[in-house]
C-alpha cells in the first residue's frame, strides 16, 4: 500500500491531473479553537508540478498572548522566538495572501487551518477564495482502514523524513508528498 508513497517521487508517476502550480500550506497555533487561539507560524510551498524548483514562504507570528508550554513542547516554538523574530498577524497575512495568489491551497486537515486563516483574514476585512484540497480526507480515501491518519504516522509508513515535525515548513514538505501520492491514486486534485 505505501510502496506507492515511498517511491512516489523516485518513479515520477503521471501527475498531469494536478494544477501546474499549487500551494501546500501549514499553520502552527497556540491551541485548537480559532476563536480563542492564535497563529504562531505560517509556512507554504509554491509547488511547480513539472519541476523540483519550488518557492517557500515561512514566518513566525507574534501572538497577543503567551504561547502555552504544551504548545512549545510540541512545536519547539518559544515565546522568545516569536518575540525576537515574529511579525504581527496584520503584517504576515497580507504577505501570505500575496504569496498564494489565487492558487489551489492544500492542507493536511484543511478545516482546521482554514478556520484560523479565515478568522485572521476576516479580522483584516479580507476573504480567502482559493480552491482548497484536504490531504487528510484524500489520504483516508486513497488508503482506507489505516490504523492512523496522523501526518507523521503516514510519513513514517511511507518512509519519509519526519524530523522537524510540527514546524510548519517541515509539515508542508510531508504534506506535499502525501498529497501527491494520494491525489495520483485518486486521479484528482
Amino acid at each position: 500500500m505505501f510502496t506507492f508513497l515511498k517511491s512516489f517521487f523516485y518513479k515520477r508517476p503521471n501527475i498531469q491531473h494536478l494544477p501546474e502550480q499549487f500551494i501546500v500550506a501549514d499553520l502552527e497555533t497556540t491551541g485548537l479553537d480559532s476563536n480563542k487561539h492564535e497563529i504562531i507560524e505560517i509556512a507554504a510551498i509554491k509547488v511547480n508540478r513539472d519541476s523540483n524548483n519550488h518557492v517557500f514562504f515561512t514566518g513566525l507570528v507574534k501572538p497577543k498572548k503567551k504561547i502555552p508550554a504544551k504548545i512549545t513542547s510540541i512545536t519547539g516554538i518559544t515565546n522568545e522566538m516569536v518575540e525576537t523574530d515574529g511579525e504581527a498577524i496584520e503584517s504576515i497575512i497580507p504577505q501570505f495572501l500575496n504569496f498564494i495568489e489565487e492558487l489551489r491551497l492544500v492542507f493536511y486537515n484543511a478545516p482546521f487551518d482554514m478556520s484560523f486563516l479565515n478568522k485572521a483574514a476576516s479580522d483584516l476585512g479580507i476573504k480567502i477564495k482559493n480552491p482548497i484540497s484536504d490531504a487528510l480526507t484524500m489520504s483516508r480515501q486513497a488508503w482506507p482502514n489505516l490504523p492512523s491518519y496522523k501526518l507523521t504516522d503516514l510519513a513514517k509508513m511511507g518512509n519519509l523524513d519526519t524530523s522537524g515535525a510540527h514546524r510548519a515548513l517541515e509539515d508542508c514538505k510531508m504534506t506535499m508528498t502525501v498529497y501527491g501520492a494520494a491525489s495520483t491514486l485518486l486521479k484528482r486534485a
